[in-house]
């Protein structure tokens, strides 16, 4: 943990104590809106509503609690009325305060995730493959370990464009998208890189199974009916593979996938060409 993160902690568990204390020694019901230092606190460490209901469910506790030890013989009727109250205020301005930390939460994981991924298909861009691979390459060196590379691009992608409009070429990159993730592992990278091209990496895989993955991709494209506005659109993909090896950068690794695959393009498409 770093002393950002060991600050918030102490931060908490000081103005939490300070606030006991503070209502040890006066009391003034209304002091106990002190709590929401604490409390608030806690939710921008953990900005989701369980916390929320968690912590606002045991502050609400915590005061009835210490006001009745605290002051036992001097609370009255109107006093456990008005610490209720009180209560109750602290709980609706402590939720409004949560709700905009959640919310302004969700929308930065949100822009972190849509820098990294593909608008139209939802699967990572090639920004995210950059900066995997600059943590995956030495590690897989280090370890020894292989790693495979599968390219594809859908055959005569612009043909469908043109024929059908370009919403039914979205919706066969869509469909591709969810067919393909439905196959691969969670430990294998799905990028799309750009118009109709496609990377899947193969962490710990060697060339031969990946020759055997990228059929298999191939095969399961080539066998999904892809419907627009009632009409069938027959779709296939021509796919290049390689193996990656030591010393290369991402840049070559892409190279040899784009040259395997430039030969599956010009010897027929719809078939799995591979490279050392």
């Amino acid at each position: 943990m770093n002393n950002g993160g060991k600050s918030i902690y102490v931060f908490i568990f000081t103005s939490l104590i300070a606030t006991l204390v503070i209502n040890y020694y006066f009391s003034l019901l209304s002091l106990w809106m002190l709590l929401l230092i604490p409390a608030v606190a806690i939710v921008f460490l953990s900005p989701t509503w369980k916390t929320t209901i968690v912590v606002g469910i045991l502050g609400f506790i915590l005061i009835i609690l210490s006001e009745f030890l605290f002051h036992q013989r001097h609370l009255l009727y109107q006093d456990i009325i008005y610490l209720i109250i009180t209560g109750i205020l602290e709980w609706i301005i402590f939720t409004v305060i949560a709700f905009f930390q959640i919310k302004t939460e969700r929308v930065i994981i949100e822009l972190g995730n849509f820098a990294l991924t593909d608008p139209l298909t939802g699967i990572y861009n090639r920004r995210y493959l950059e900066l995997y691979m600059e943590k995956i390459i030495p590690l897989s060196q280090e370890q020894e370990q292989t790693m495979t590379l599968i390219m594809f691009d859908i055959d005569h992608f612009k043909k469908i464009n043109d024929t059908y409009g370009h919403h039914a070429g979205d919706m066969v990159l869509q469909k591709i998208a969810r067919v393909i993730k439905g196959v691969i592992l969670h430990s294998d990278v799905f990028v799309r890189i750009g118009g109709e091209e496609f990377i899947i990496l193969l962490p710990n895989c060697s060339l031969e199974h990946g020759i055997k993955f990228a059929e298999r991709i191939r095969k399961t494209v080539e066998n999904t009916k892809f419907i627009y506005k009632g009409i069938r659109i027959f779709v296939t993909i021509s796919i290049g593979v390689t193996e990656y090896t030591e010393g290369q950068d991402l840049e070559k690794f892409l190279k040899k996938a784009d040259q395997a695959l430039y030969q599956a393009k010009e010897t027929g498409r719809n078939k799995v060409v591979w490279g050392e």
